[in-house]
């Protein structure tokens, strides 16, 4: 029992891995601008740190020392070099010194330690590396370092530094002559590489750290996850910003083939179809500050409109947020007055009374505030669907919204999202939306336009 428990909680925590990877890799698929600009100053950080710090060629010159003297106190192993000692002297600051004044320019001790180095590549072979800005300076060092080397061992007259041990014979190996590394197109490549990577997975590391926190939702699936009901609709959003703006769109709004897609397979969801006789009221909720969903009712309408229905739309809300949308037709705002008036038995909006001629579709536009939303002024309808833009709201804000429809005695019959994010796969399939007043056979929709009005 314990090792099924052990099992299940392993499985949920892989689960929640794959959740954490693919909401990471989703965020910084929403930020892959940033992403690419972090990356791009990485990759000009990198070339400023090439140029700054220079491809250095490097130089190698051999020193041979001679075979150690065989004595009745060597070791049964035979007779072993202090190859360590002659490193020791070859690296010291006398002779490192005295080879940093035979090269032009002159260069100090700690320049030299920082450019020089000496191995021992066998127990009678040092191996003298010597890097400089050019191959002629890098070859140059490392031969002036070999021969000041074996001067201080050779010479009776040289002073070894400190009591380093006696003067041995040695000799050049083998001269530098020629370089290796040092090509500046690699070394540009290799630090501009680096420096990308690095701008790279810095920048989606505080990306991730600053959007760790957010709470909004943008998917499909989580938004109808957030209230239990399905998205019946996802369609790029139409901003106007003045009441032209608004003109242009009611009367020449041309979705794209997927956008009217999906607005065709909404009205067949919902049963709205233009060679019915039913009139069907529509109320389309909104945040205020969701300018992508506000224009989302409009939308519906226009496009109901431009397939045959006759539509009207009307404003039904007093909020600034409208101002530009009531300024293009002040008379298509419901009054309070105007809607108690044109209540059915049912007390859903009866579009033959006070609203003019009869139509067949009416979409009312609903904003309310995000902390407390209201829809308690707002004239009853058939149907509810509550807009959103993609990322505009968290899971709290909708439940809000989806209680003051409660208070108001509706239902919400789906959910519309705006502007859906591109890496977005999800369908946000849900429960069927219910229909409250009204049970209306969907049937196909036809393209045949019949007059409309707004």
């Amino acid at each position: 029992m314990r090792v099924d428990v052990r099992q299940t909680n392993g499985d949920r925590w892989v689960s929640a891995q794959e959740l954490d990877l693919s909401r990471s890799w989703g965020v910084l698929r929403r930020h892959h601008w940033a992403v690419a600009a972090l990356f791009m100053v990485g990759m000009l950080a990198g070339l400023v740190a090439a140029i700054v710090f220079p491809a250095m060629p490097e130089g190698k010159a051999l020193v041979v020392l001679p075979p150690p003297v065989v004595s009745n106190d060597d070791s049964e192993d035979g007779p072993t070099q202090d190859i360590e000692t002659q490193v020791l002297i070859a690296n010291s600051g006398p002779v490192l010194q005295s080879a940093g004044q035979n090269v032009e320019p002159a260069l100090d001790v700690k320049t030299m330690k920082e450019r020089v180095k000496v191995i021992a590549v066998t127990q009678d072979i040092l191996e003298i590396r010597a890097k400089g800005t050019s191959p002629e300076q890098a070859t140059t060092l490392a031969n002036a370092v070999a021969d000041t080397y074996v001067f201080y061992v050779t010479d009776s007259n040289a002073q070894l530094p400190g009591d380093l041990g006696k003067k041995i014979g040695a000799r050049v190996l083998e001269r530098a002559t020629t370089t290796s590394g040092g090509d500046p197109y690699i070394h540009l490549a290799i630090f501009g590489l680096l420096g990308a990577l690095g701008g790279g997975l810095i920048g989606s590391a505080v990306i991730l750290a600053v959007t760790r926190g957010d709470r909004r939702l943008r998917s499909r699936d989580e938004i109808a996850d957030a209230l239990g009901i399905p998205v019946v609709a996802s369609i790029s959003s139409h901003r106007p910003k003045d009441a032209g703006g608004w003109a242009d769109l009611l009367d020449r709004y041309e979705p794209t083939a997927v956008d009217a897609w999906s607005l065709r397979k909404t009205f067949h969801h919902l049963g709205v179809d233009a060679r019915s006789d039913d009139s069907v009221s529509m109320t389309v909720v909104s945040f205020a500050d969701d300018a992508g969903a506000l224009a989302i009712g409009p939308q519906l309408a226009a496009f109901a409109s431009s397939i045959g229905i006759d539509t009207d739309l009307v404003v039904d809300s007093r909020h600034e947020a409208v101002a530009t949308l009531v300024a293009y037709d002040p008379t298509a705002r419901v009054s309070a007055d105007d809607a108690e008036s044109a209540e059915s038995d049912d007390g859903v909006a009866d579009l033959s009374e006070g609203q003019g001629d009869p139509v067949a579709l009416r979409v009312l536009v609903v904003v309310v505030d995000r902390g407390a939303p209201r829809l308690g002024d707002s004239t009853p309808a058939h149907l509810t669907l509550v807009a959103v833009s993609a990322g505009k709201a968290t899971a709290e804000e909708l439940a809000r919204v989806a209680v003051a429809t409660a208070d108001d005695g509706r239902a919400i019959d789906g959910l519309v999202v705006a502007d859906p994010d591109p890496t977005d796969r999800t369908t946000g399939g849900g429960p069927q939306a219910r229909r409250r007043t009204r049970s209306i056979a969907p049937t196909p929709l036809s393209g045949t336009a019949r007059g409309s009005r707004r």
